[in-house]
């Protein structure tokens, strides 16, 4: 495929014929090693790949070069959210049941900042705290899922959505998590 116009039921039919050939990509990049949901990275793959024949399509010289690339790069991106996610993590953890000493900050500020989070892990709705908290004493998104009755995707967005909230809720206290 190679500089052509695309018309709309043809990029619907394209995507489709690749769902098996972008899955078999995302399975050679270790999708089950890092419990990645692969469903939810075939969208985001299909996703672009719509945006980009509508757009560009026609200047695609190497079509399955570039749809590499696309499976590539929504990969590497979803390593980094999971990379962030566990820097968040640990950094919730350790301040959830600090070690002494840990971080040679003063026992004042630990308790300032335990404070702050335990503050703004309160404020959540009930859903999201859970999960935060499980995640937090280490519980892996399948064990949560099946405490709560809850399925795996359910899980996994009560998670983000509660994680970005907390975010921004210590963001508004003054808290940069990063550091």
């Amino acid at each position: 495929m190679s500089h052509m116009e695309w018309a709309e039921d043809d990029i619907e039919k394209l995507v489709r014929d690749l769902s098996s050939f972008l899955a078999a990509r995302l399975d050679a990049l270790g999708c089950h090693r890092y419990g990645i949901d692969k469903d939810d990275l075939l969208q985001e793959i299909h996703i672009r790949v719509l945006k980009v024949c509508r757009t560009n399509g026609h200047g695609i010289r190497y079509f399955n070069a570039y749809l590499k690339k696309i499976v590539s790069s929504v990969f590497i991106n979803e390593i980094n959210r999971i990379t962030r996610e566990h820097r968040a993590l640990e950094w919730g953890a350790a301040y959830l049941s600090p070690k002494p000493g840990s971080n040679g900050r003063h026992p004042e500020v630990e308790e300032s900042l335990n404070a702050v989070l335990a503050d703004s892990i309160a404020g959540l709705k009930e859903s999201k705290q859970l999960v935060i908290r499980l995640r937090l004493e280490g519980f892996s998104f399948d064990e949560i899922a099946r405490l709560n009755n809850w399925t795996y995707r359910k899980t996994c967005n009560t998670f983000y959505r509660g994680l970005k909230e907390l975010k921004t809720r210590l963001a508004e206290k003054g808290v940069d998590y990063e550091n």
